[in-house]
């Protein structure tokens, strides 16, 4: 232990550490070892990019990752070329409360140089997940909905994945797609019709990152680090062109002319309707009304019932004799 303590305090005063990302200096002959960008999928891998690549004789430079609470627990990551990358044990997959120390090794003139690059890694400050995987398109009439997938290990912190989409018509670059985010805790999303060209096909990917929520939680439940890279992309249809709104205008607004023959067509159905029933609305109505025939027996056996003519008539004898009278005065 006490050989231990004086070889991290030689390190630490003769190779001073700064955090990963920036310049860091190995012993002897003033040679810079450049500087460290390591992140992590939060699962297993951990890819180290290394900024000062040396070709030389002998073993491959390394990132020594020493965990801070597992004793004995400690792993290489051998550069090829600028990039490294470590793939823990299944058993050690990757928890909030890990924390490594991280020392930087390669053979100057036939020694080993050592030098400390970050004394706390913490891996859930420095995340990038991998991209979502298995996307998938169903298109209806109305709308189409995409769905992905979730590794199972990141399944409890769904709540904290945050998404950002991007689509856009086949043929157009990605620069021209239109994005979506603010995505969280899902697998699936839903494009209304309305968002997409009739006739047209799309392509659409996503990408992921971690994002803690803002209310008050422990430190070691908070996460960060950048987005993933995009997935592989999809492509699908845009729905009919019926599922656009055959009552909308391409501004959005009612088209008048589109409104007033639905109204046209239901009031001249329901006119004809009227019309056809009105002798059955008749007969229902007037079935219970006592018939006068049994009253006014002459009027119906000369007239058929017919008042008006009965009261010409009567009216034209009387004036005759009116006139007869006044002639003979």
């Amino acid at each position: 232990m006490r050989e231990l303590s004086t070889w991290l305090l030689i390190c630490t005063c003769i190779s001073p550490w700064v955090g990963l990302g920036v310049s860091i200096h190995g012993e002897g002959g003033g040679l810079g070892a450049g500087s460290f960008i390591c992140l992590n999928n939060n699962i297993l891998r951990i890819d180290c990019h290394w900024s000062a690549v040396e070709l030389g004789q002998g073993p491959s430079p390394w990132l020594l990752f020493t965990s801070n609470h597992a004793v004995g627990s400690n792993h290489r990551c051998v550069f090829r070329a600028s990039e490294c990358t470590l793939v823990l044990p299944p058993e050690e997959v990757l928890v909030p409360s890990d924390n490594f120390t991280i020392t930087f090794h390669r053979y100057v003139s036939g020694k080993e140089q050592v030098s400390l690059v970050d004394p706390q890694y913490l891996p859930r400050r420095h995340v990038k997940l991998d991209p979502p995987s298995d996307l998938q398109s169903n298109v209806s009439s109305d709308y189409c909905v995409l769905t992905w997938s979730v590794s199972p290990a990141l399944e409890p912190l769904i709540s904290m994945l945050s998404y950002e989409l991007a689509f856009k018509r086949q043929g157009e670059t990605w620069e021209q797609a239109q994005h979506r985010d603010h995505i969280f805790g899902v697998t699936w999303l839903r494009l209304e019709a309305i968002e997409l060209d009739p006739g047209s096909s799309y392509e659409a990917r996503l990408r992921v990152q971690m994002a803690s929520p803002e209310d008050d939680l422990a430190e070691e439940q908070h996460y960060a680090g950048q987005w993933s890279d995009w997935s592989q992309p999809v492509c699908f249809p845009s729905p009919q062109t019926s599922a656009r709104g055959p009552l909308l205008s391409p501004r959005g607004q009612p088209d008048g002319t589109l409104v007033a023959v639905p109204v046209f067509l239901l009031l001249t159905s329901l006119t004809c309707l009227l019309f056809k029933l009105s002798p059955r609305v008749k007969r229902s109505f007037y079935q219970n009304v006592p018939s006068p025939v049994a009253f006014f027996q002459s009027l119906y056996s000369v007239h058929n019932g017919d008042f008006q003519v009965r009261a010409q008539l009567t009216a034209g004898v009387e004036g005759e004799s009116g006139l007869a009278y006044i002639l003979t005065r």
